[in-house]
């Protein structure tokens, strides 16, 4: 029986891990792979409504240098939560991971600028299905986002 609860124990320890944001040298971490940036492309929707966020162009990087910012878009997709039904959105912002495999995720972020709002979150490989990000992740996105 000790063996058993010092093995669900370690099994634990290892699968938090995986998903953790930061390994011990402060590479901010998905799955297993560093995030070295996330790049946010304006989509259609983004650049007919106001002024983009990010004038005079159409896009914004992140990179490692940005730490805070690639946590908290990691903490997003982490703990974002899945909606029910079929979606119905347009497009606000497209957001791109870059791994230090190079490998790339694309991801659908629509973000407004508006206190109070919960931002959506879809993979573009399964374009059907959403996730929403809590008030406070939002938050935080936006103010990297938009600035404010």
């Amino acid at each position: 029986m000790r063996l058993f609860a010092v093995v669900v124990l370690v099994l634990s320890i290892v699968a938090t891990g995986c998903r953790s944001a930061k390994d011990t040298t402060g590479k901010v971490m998905l799955d297993g792979k560093e995030i070295v940036s996330v790049k946010l492309e304006c989509a259609d929707f983004c650049k007919r409504v106001g002024t983009p966020p990010f004038p005079p162009f159409t896009e914004k990087t992140f990179a490692k240098e940005n730490g805070n910012a690639l946590n908290v878009f990691r903490k997003a997709i982490v703990n974002a939560e899945k909606m029910n039904g079929v979606l119905n959105y347009v497009v606000i912002f497209y957001m791109y991971l870059l791994f230090d495999d190079g490998a790339q995720k694309k991801y659908v972020l629509n973000v407004a600028d508006e206190d109070g709002m919960n931002a959506l979150l879809v993979d573009t490989e399964e374009s059907s299905q959403g996730y929403t990000i809590s008030k406070d992740l939002t938050s935080e996105l936006r103010s990297f986002i938009y600035g404010g």
